[in-house]
């Protein structure tokens, strides 16, 4: 899975030219915490009662990867 998510985000700032790209994630969904934090990508904050799914409001967990952040270290 890291390896096509990397090729994903190498294109995104290459091909597409993003400046930023960005992921919603639930709280308790720590594989992809994990996964995401060992790409490169810094958890900004959590965003409370932000999505309503199945019934209910939950919080997600935002986080993002920059450029420059992620060329410097790819």
């Amino acid at each position: 899975m890291i390896e096509a998510l990397r090729h994903v985000i190498n294109f995104g700032f290459t091909e597409m030219n993003l400046n930023r790209i960005q992921a919603l994630v639930f709280p308790d969904n720590i594989a992809s915490l994990e996964l995401l934090k060992k790409i490169g990508f810094k958890q900004e904050g959590l965003l409370k009662e932000y999505a309503f799914f199945r019934g209910e409001f939950k919080d997600l967990i935002i986080v993002s990867l920059l450029k420059d952040e992620y060329m410097k270290n790819n």
